[in-house]
């Protein structure tokens, strides 16, 4: 059976605005400095998800580090 993962609404709003700082940073708008700060909180609570998954499942986790959400 498949599980199905609904997102939180904070989880929704995290991801909006690292959608949002990721396109300010290619568009060349706000430094790297910046993006972090504003992508991080996204990322981390992705990794955290992605940990526990792992962990159920016995498997490693696919962590998305920043340079790889910006691209």
């Amino acid at each position: 059976m498949i599980e199905v993962i609904t997102m939180s609404e904070e989880v929704k709003i995290l991801k909006d605005r690292a959608e949002e700082g990721r396109m300010l940073y290619r568009s060349g708008s706000i430094d790297m400095k910046k993006a972090k700060t504003i992508i991080m909180p996204y990322l981390n609570v992705v990794n955290d998800k992605a940990k526990e998954l792992a962990k159920k499942y016995h498997m490693r986790p696919r962590k998305v580090n920043f340079h790889s959400f910006v691209r």
